[in-house]
């Protein structure tokens, strides 16, 4: 089940977006300083993580593309 997105301002998604991105690219570094399988539990919470960022960016370009259509 899919739920609709919460009511955020723009700023608040790319925050968000950010966050996401930014915990991504930690877990890669920590996954150096770990055993193999770790290391490939932490690549899938990173995969998670950033897929997250792709799908709010994908959400902020709709949210850009709504404001500059024009109205009917």
């Amino acid at each position: 089940m899919t739920l609709p997105p919460p009511a955020l301002a723009p700023d608040d998604w790319r925050r968000l977006r950010d966050a996401l991105r930014y915990q991504g690219r930690d877990l890669h570094h920590r996954s150096y300083a770990v055993e193999s399988r770790r290391r490939e539990l932490l690549w899938e919470e990173m995969d998670r993580c950033l897929a997250l960022a792709d799908r709010i960016e994908a959400h902020l370009d709709q949210l850009g593309a709504a404001a500059t259509a024009p109205s009917p």
